[in-house]
């Protein structure tokens, strides 16, 4: 079975919105054994929709489509795949009784355009839609299956994970790989690469592959057998081998994100944190708070922006900053002890830095970061140069903010 994917929407052809939705329905056709031939991106005209979706019903045994099912004029996804079935388009009393429900639960009188989304391809099985108000379609021909399912990522995943990954479980070819993820920050990808070299050209019936970004490699480990638990055991020691030559930048294998990394490390040594942020702006803080049961070990955080604030509220010593600057080992020391002792943690952390654009000087240039941190052992602080733009360096500082608390609470 083969499967291609139409990703419907002048937005993401013209570059306005990126796509997501396909890389995560190729993501979890992978791992039912379907291979993806091909995805497409195709803009809101009604002709170049019909030629791709024939086209595409003419190569693959399996077509998935996202965008153009909701109750405006440029939505047209359906009537076009109606058209293409052969069949009408009929007015579904069931459908259009749960889409002037959901404008019901939210206190709203469904507006007269809404049902058009109750208007459903003759002989097409209706997928439900738990998050929105479009829903979803599968239909049929010569061996092809269709599924038309919303643009919105969060309709599409929730259509993906609950109604296609179900139907199409046990039809693709039956797995004889297995996938290890080892996610790494603080190491470019050359040396990672380099570290891992020798070793990996020997590893039998195993790929490797390097996945870079700014805030730090992954590297895809896929390991093939004779059979599904054959090809486990083959990812597995070579994650294993690799994680071991990598070192401390392996900081999760899997799905797992650094901040959920930092915040289980808490947990399990039963610690605090408190950060103080210049040039990051909350961001650490904000990473740290979107993981689940954070309250238990994050104490708070201060925004120290300004050097009124660094001193009145952290404790940053006036001459520290004349002598220095906000952007210093020291300012960065006197934050984290300040942080530290004012929120009563087990750590403290900071960051000072100059995110840019302007504001750079010779001796202290754009992207120059300084990060404190305190508690269990000395204060130290240390420094790194990230390249960017502003949001490039915030999100570089964030990460190695994060890194570094993780290393102190691993011993490192």
């Amino acid at each position: 079975m083969t499967a291609e994917l139409l990703i419907i929407g002048n937005e993401l052809v013209d570059g306005t919105r990126s796509d997501t939705n396909g890389a995560r329905i190729a993501k979890t056709l992978r791992g039912l054994g379907i291979p993806v031939s091909r995805t497409t991106l195709v803009p809101d005209e009604p002709d170049d929709v019909e030629a791709a979706l024939r086209e595409a019903i003419e190569r693959a045994d399996l077509v998935l489509t996202t965008g153009g099912l909701g109750p405006t004029s440029d939505d047209r996804t359906k009537q076009i795949a109606a058209r293409v079935f052969g069949s009408k388009l009929v007015l579904d009393e069931s459908v259009l009784s749960d889409v002037r429900s959901r404008f019901e639960e939210r206190g709203l009188t469904m507006p007269e355009i809404n049902v058009s989304q109750a208007m459903v391809p003759e002989g097409a099985r209706i997928i439900p839609n738990r998050v929105g108000t479009a829903p979803g379609f599968a239909l049929e021909s010569k061996g092809t299956t269709v599924f038309l399912m919303p643009g919105v990522p969060a309709e599409m995943n929730a259509m993906l994970r609950e109604y296609v990954a179900p139907f199409l479980e046990g039809r693709g070819h039956r797995r004889l790989e297995a996938e290890r993820v080892l996610r790494t920050t603080g190491l470019p990808e050359s040396e990672i690469a380099s570290r891992v070299e020798k070793v990996a050209r020997r590893l039998a019936r195993t790929e490797i592959s390097f996945l870079p970004s700014i805030l730090g490699v992954e590297v895809r480990i896929v390991g093939r057998g004779d059979s599904p638990g054959a090809a486990r055991q083959t990812a597995d020691r070579a994650a294993d081998r690799l994680a071991e030559l990598i070192g401390d930048a392996v900081y999760a294998r899997e799905a797992q994100s650094l901040e959920e990394v930092v915040g289980y490390l808490l947990t399990m040594q039963r610690r605090s944190l408190a950060v103080a942020e210049s040039c990051t702006g909350g961001g650490v803080g904000r990473r740290i708070t979107s993981v689940p049961g954070s309250s238990d070990y994050f104490a708070g955080g201060v925004i120290a922006y300004s050097n009124d604030i660094k001193k009145r509220v952290l404790g940053v010593r006036a001459g520290t900053l004349r002598t220095h600057g906000a952007v210093s080992e020291e300012t960065a020391v006197e934050m984290a002890d300040g942080v530290l002792k004012r929120c009563r943690s087990d750590i403290g952390l900071s960051i000072t830095g100059i995110a840019g654009p302007g504001g750079g000087t010779d001796d202290k240039p754009v992207g120059l970061v300084w990060l404190g941190i305190a508690g269990l052992g000395d204060t130290t602080a240390g420094s790194a140069l990230f390249a960017g733009d502003r949001d490039a360096v915030r999100r570089q500082a964030e990460q190695a903010a994060l890194d570094a608390v993780r290393l102190r609470l691993a011993g490192g």
